[in-house]
């Protein structure tokens, strides 16, 4: 949403106007249907690219606004966060180039915004969601300092408040009561636009839902969020939650999340979809209205339809059917919103070509989907590719339950050839393309895959789950660069994250997360068998959430040589525990935590952020960091 102006309805007469002008559209847009005045037989197409900005250390780079206005180029948007931007490229003819052209118009747009970032020391990356992330990266400070970004978060801030808990369940899970409005800027896209005739829409727009699965399953690129491994494509359902503003009793009457798949197919109009809009979503944020579409009309000119424009562009459906006028004439088109950014150009161009081909294709099989699979069925596709990714199974026509390998390889790769053989689209270029969807689907090496199979490798070499991550978003970067897709890369290596300062700069970065914890009032022997099943030697302590002290061995043999005569059993870990322990912050540089333990003379260093645990460095892991920095030291003179 690019609309200047934007404010909260927060009086009857600004709510009042803005459905006024709404429903004057829709109105308009009726008439323009009856009327048959949409441009007919012409078929473009057009995408949208995000992009992160990553620095040296592979961290999020907050410099988004700044390139904008060095480079001052009216296609070049911002984006939620300060480390994003967005490239909107021009639309052109799905015809015989297209593909060509688009790969074109990417590569020197994408250049010129590297070219300008370089400047500043860093480097573009496409991907759904940068691996590195950290909390801190979420910040409201993250954001990008406009007034529509600020508009949108102090929506969601007040309608929500404080009733929220966010959660995502993968191989890991993620759970905050934080309110994670600002998570929006952590995700990024390539979204694709293709023009579609007004009295074909409703079977197009079907279509594009029944396929919105398999596209996606062999297309993830998402699976971690604040080093947690959650779904294929966690930006499927990090989206819908972090632009949410149902408040928990909503639930009980089926509100729809305003990031939404939707909860029907299209029957006889494709005015339906803007209905449903209105009836289902609330106008929470208007701005200034200048024209009566009606009155437009009447005039024999095209309308702009500004409010139902508006409004379209605060639900973010996954297809979104979008209003324009090009050269004059109205037209409507559908959005894919689905597809992440990357993992190269030449991925984006397969994701690409494989969705255009079969939405040309869309064959009679596949027509009046009403009657020949419930939406329902469709929908759940959708959530579980998003979820499983490339290993997901479908229940398609027929109630036949088919793996999406396999109706990709065998029926949908066909269609897609048919359909963009029809199109006219040079016969070379697609036939490439194609091919990299067919071997990307038969390796099984979606995105995904590399990142969680990088990952399981990495952490099979001893290493920390945060220099994994770098390492990671290293070789995405690298491999990036080469543009060989994605089912051709290697698996990232621990070499590729660099040198020390990108791995073991902050205690963030080497902490240990994973933590047991007992609480004040336990038995002290419950501490001590968790020491010798776990093998350490320090257990935080926590009250209500909060670290109140730490029991150590050391604490427990002290006491015990106190109080030899006492029974372990019966004692409460209160008292035998450090009270008021030393602790750090996440963001403390590892150099000065480790003066901290030798100038308090402890042995492990609780973590905190307000009053929270959230790691644990203990004298082992200063030992695994030397051990990492003596093997680089003895590279580097190897290599000198």
């Amino acid at each position: 949403m690019a609309n200047p102006g934007i404010k909260i309805i927060d009086n009857e007469t600004d709510k009042q106007q803005y459905i006024s002008h709404l429903l004057n559209d829709i109105r308009a847009l009726e008439q323009m249907l009856a009327e048959k005045t949409f441009e007919q037989g012409v078929q473009r197409i057009g995408a949208e690219q995000e992009m992160v900005f990553v620095n040296e250390a592979f961290r999020p780079a907050f410099i988004g606004p700044e390139v904008k206005r060095a480079l001052d180029r009216p296609y070049i948007t911002t984006e939620y966060a300060r480390f994003n931007l967005e490239i909107n490229l021009p639309p052109i003819l799905f015809e015989d180039t297209c593909l060509a052209e688009l790969k074109q118009e990417l590569e020197e747009k994408i250049k010129e915004v590297e070219q300008e970032a370089q400047k500043q020391n860093t480097q573009v990356l496409l991907t759904g969601i940068l691996p590195t992330i950290r909390k801190s990266d979420t910040s409201p400070e993250s954001m990008t300092p406009e007034p529509r970004y600020q508009a949108l978060l102090e929506n969601v801030n007040r309608l929500r408040g404080k009733q929220y808990e966010f959660n995502i369940q993968g191989l890991d899970e993620l759970i905050t009561r934080d309110n994670p409005s600002t998570f929006g800027g952590c995700m990024t896209s390539l979204q694709l636009h293709l023009q579609v005739d007004a009295d074909k829409m409703v079977d197009m727009y079907n279509w594009a839902q029944l396929i919105a699965a398999p596209t996606l399953a062999c297309a993830t690129y998402s699976p971690v969020f604040l080093g947690k491994r959650l779904w294929h494509e966690t930006r499927i359902a990090l989206l819908r939650q972090t632009t949410d503003t149902r408040k928990p009793y909503s639930n009980l009457i089926n509100e729809e999340a305003r990031v939404s798949f939707g909860n029907d197919w299209l029957k006889e109009s494709v005015a339906e979809i803007f209905h449903d809009d209105v009836a289902g979503y609330k106008a929470y944020l208007t701005k200034e209205f200048n024209e009566n579409a009606l009155e437009v009309l009447e005039r024999g000119e095209v309308p702009k339809l500004e409010a139902l424009n508006f409004h379209n562009g605060t639900i973010y459906r996954w297809n979104r059917i979008c209003y324009g006028v090009f050269q004059g004439k109205p037209h409507l088109r559908i959005e894919n919103r689905i597809l992440p950014a990357g993992p190269t150009i030449e991925d984006e161009l397969a994701n690409t070509a494989f969705w255009l081909g079969l939405m040309n294709a869309l064959p009679e099989r596949y027509q009046d989907l009403q009657g020949k699979i419930s939406f329902d069925r469709v929908k759940n596709n959708f959530l579980k590719a998003a979820r499983l990714g490339i290993e997901v199974e479908f229940e398609w026509l027929d109630r036949q339950l088919v793996s999406a390998s396999e109706l990709i390889l065998n029926e949908l790769l066909p269609l897609a050839h048919e359909g963009l053989k029809k199109a006219g689209v040079n016969e070379k270029d697609y036939t490439h393309y194609l091919d990299i969807i067919r071997q990307r689907t038969e390796s099984g090496r979606t995105g995904s895959r590399w990142v969680l199979q990088s990952y399981e490798q990495l952490l099979d070499q001893s290493i920390t789950p945060d220099e994994a991550w770098v390492a990671i978003t290293a070789g995405m970067l690298e491999r990036q660069q080469s543009n060989q897709p994605i089912h051709t890369w290697e698996l990232a290596s621990v070499k590729e994250a660099g040198d020390w300062k990108n791995r073991f700069w902050r205690l963030d970065q080497v902490m240990t997360k994973t933590l047991y914890t007992v609480e004040e009032n336990d038995i002290v022997d419950l501490a001590a068998h968790i020491m010798s099943w776990k093998k350490i030697g320090h257990i935080p302590v926590e009250r209500d959430g909060e670290l109140v002290g730490i029991i150590t061995k050391d604490s427990i043999i002290t006491y015990y040589a106190n109080h030899s005569g006492e029974d372990f059993s019966q004692i409460p870990i209160r008292k035998v525990m450090v009270t008021e322990p030393v602790v750090a912050h996440p963001d403390m540089l590892v150099a000065d935590a480790i003066e901290l333990i030798i100038k308090s003379n402890i042995s492990c260093l609780p973590v905190v952020k307000d009053k929270r645990l959230v790691g644990i460095v203990t004298e082992h892991d200063f030992v695994h960091i030397s051990r990492h920095l003596y093997q680089e030291l003895m590279d580097n003179v190897e290599q000198s």
